[in-house]
């Protein structure tokens, strides 16, 4: 006997992992947009007081990181993971957007001529820029549960209503501020 439903559970399984990780990357951006010069600001910092950059330029330095952000978040899907391609394997389920910054560091910011040195092995690069981003992203969190607990009191608004967008909207940039324009 002949199956006809063969490939619709995994068609419908790749679908949903597809999903999960388009909304995963559409958040990450966004929380990259909201946050971009805080980010730039602490690894700018912490690269530094950790001794990982050693350098003569600091202000140069931090014009660099700044401009990798801006060239993550303009870069399509395939330029992003070809250019994290060499250190994706590094841990498991790395961030995204921290392998990209590592990658700047390692391969990019090395050849600036403002650098003195760079010290420390990849994974100990991406273990800072990490936890750079995890700290900055459990307060984003928190401000956006805040966000929607705010909305979810407000018993005329519906989801998925234009209401309730212009609302959620409203509320992010009163807690967030602007998005930053890249």
């Amino acid at each position: 006997m002949k199956s006809w439903n063969s490939g619709r559970v995994q068609d419908k399984l790749i679908n949903k992992l597809d999903r999960q990780e388009k909304q995963k990357a559409f958040q990450q951006d966004r929380f990259i947009r909201y946050k971009t010069h805080e980010i730039h600001n602490k690894l700018s910092q912490e690269l530094l007081l950790e001794k990982i950059i050693e350098t003569d330029n600091p202000a140069a330095i931090s014009d660099a990181l700044l401009k990798c952000l801006k060239k993550a978040l303009k870069a399509t899907e395939f330029d992003f993971k070809y250019y994290i391609a060499p250190i994706r394997n590094l841990t498991p389920h790395p961030n995204p957007y921290a392998l990209y910054i590592t990658q700047f560091i390692m391969e990019d910011l090395l050849d600036n001529p403002n650098i003195i040195e760079i010290y420390g092995t990849d994974l100990e690069i991406y273990d800072i820029v990490n936890n750079i981003f995890r700290s900055i992203n459990n307060k984003f969190a928190q401000s956006e549960k805040e966000i929607m607990d705010e909305i979810a009191k407000d018993q005329s608004l519906f989801p998925g209503s234009r209401d309730y967008e212009i609302a959620l909207d409203q509320l992010t940039r009163k807690k967030l501020g602007e998005p930053k324009k890249i």
